[in-house]
């Protein structure tokens, strides 16, 4: 059984301390719960990843210590608001990142109605201008492991929180605070499978199914913790070590799947530009993170040159419907839409010899008004010489996330093609990952 216990987190606001008191889910205990509109505590959702932190590690509470909180409608959104501030990174970024593009290989160009083939393979993680063709059909799979090591410029393997319990008296009067700091440690993993389908309904247009098969490992330890006891003057009575606490759990499935329309403009012999739309259905579970649970469009403009070396962008913009998981205040019908802004992209790619091209990008997805984390700290009368409690507080931020693509095509033979890529993250915003490499193989009937 499972049960709700209210505890006080420290929170810095303009250089003033304010105490905010959180309904922290412990387990071995009994009652009921709920994270905004997700019941961790019963029903489908209990053994859900989303539930992972802070409830079921038992992280920002403590058991150990003498007495009760506060409690109130602000301590479940405080407490509600530090998870959505680490779930809708997840999702957000989880369900937006790169798959591999349908560029179908060699491709032909009719000069004077003479057919002339380029042997340029074409980028790895974007698309170029050209459509496949009429009639033809393309189809690729693709491999990446995506292991995530910090969050808004803060590692995931040490996310510092503070927060104390008070006991009192059988008059209402104050006897001791207990202020606990700890540490949490987040493992966070995604291995992608991608499978894309690509028909080519006239010269000019193309649609595509992109479809990801995941599976998302997360782990969540609680450590580095001590216990501060005070009593009601601010003296300090005892020290003592909270006991770690450990919880992990996977989830392998479909992912939100994106279907693509491909519109070429008016272009020149080598000049192509092209109107596309992505469309990301809520397929996936985002209570498990295989989705985001929200739809997501995301119309772009492509230009490509068509030569031996042969630059390309993208520009659009990413809008997102609402989702379950965005919901820091965690009341009924307050959900807010998963983040989005503009995408960008700018690369070239460059036939190194006739079935052998290397290409590189640069890869930029907006994030706009999301959830965030930041750190603050306050010194408590009392507590040792030096001591500080240090905390990770929800905030709402804007920023964007670059990652440099470089990696290689090879055409062994006719348009069977094999893909390798390395990810790498520019910028330390957002969910940060480590350099990230991918594989891939194609083939254009």
């Amino acid at each position: 059984m499972l049960a709700w216990m209210p505890l006080n987190l420290w929170i810095v606001e303009g250089g003033q301390m304010k105490q905010a008191t959180l309904y922290l889910l412990l387990a071995a205990l009994s009652s009921t719960g709920a994270m905004g509109q997700i019941n961790c505590t019963s029903g489908s959702a209990q053994s859900k990843l989303v539930c992972q932190f802070p409830f079921s590690t038992g992280a920002l509470s403590n058991d150990t210590a003498l007495g009760t909180g506060q409690a109130g409608t602000q301590a479940l959104q405080t407490a509600t608001a530090v998870a959505t501030s680490l779930n809708i990174a997840m999702a957000s970024q989880v369900s937006q990142l790169p798959v591999a593009s349908a560029s179908a290989g060699t491709v032909v160009v009719y000069k004077g109605g003479v057919p002339e083939t380029f042997n340029n393979l074409g980028p790895i993680l974007t698309d170029r201008g050209q459509t496949i063709g009429k009639g033809k059909v393309f189809i690729g799979y693709s491999f990446s492991q995506y292991v995530f090591n910090n969050i808004d410029q803060h590692p995931l393997s040490a996310l510092p929180f503070a927060f104390s319990r008070e006991a009192f008296g059988s008059g209402g009067t104050l006897q001791s605070t207990t202020y606990t700091t700890e540490n949490l440690r987040l493992a966070f993993k995604v291995n992608q499978h991608v499978g894309i389908a690509t028909v080519g309904l006239s010269n000019k247009v193309d649609v595509s199914a992109i479809i990801p098969i995941e599976r998302v490992s997360l782990g969540a330890t609680t450590g580095q913790s001590t216990n501060y006891v005070v009593d009601s003057s601010n003296a300090l009575v005892l020290t003592y070590p909270k006991p770690s606490s450990y919880s992990s759990g996977r989830a392998f499935g479909i992912g939100d799947a994106i279907f693509n329309v491909k519109a070429m403009l008016p272009s020149g012999e080598r000049s192509s530009f092209a109107a596309e739309v992505n469309v990301r259905t809520p397929s996936g579970d985002d209570l498990n993170f295989l989705g985001s649970g929200a739809w997501g469009f995301n119309p772009y403009l492509i230009y490509s040159y068509l030569a031996k070396f042969s630059p390309h962008a993208k520009i659009g913009y990413q809008w997102n419907t609402k989702t379950e998981l965005n919901n820091p205040k965690g009341t009924a019908g307050r959900n807010q839409s998963l983040p989005g802004g503009m995408v960008y992209d700018i690369g070239a790619d460059y036939a190194l010899m006739r079935r052998m091209t290397v290409a590189a990008d640069l890869l930029g997805s907006q994030f706009l008004n999301t959830p965030a984390i930041a750190t603050s700290s306050v010194a408590v009368t009392g507590l040792p010489s030096g001591t500080t409690l240090v905390t990770s507080t929800p905030v709402s931020s804007s920023y964007s996330v670059n990652n440099l693509s470089a990696g290689l095509k090879l055409s062994p033979v006719g348009n069977l093609v094999f893909a390798g890529n390395v990810l790498v993250q520019l910028n330390n915003n957002g969910l940060h990952i480590r350099p990230t490499p991918l594989v891939g193989i194609s083939y254009k009937f």
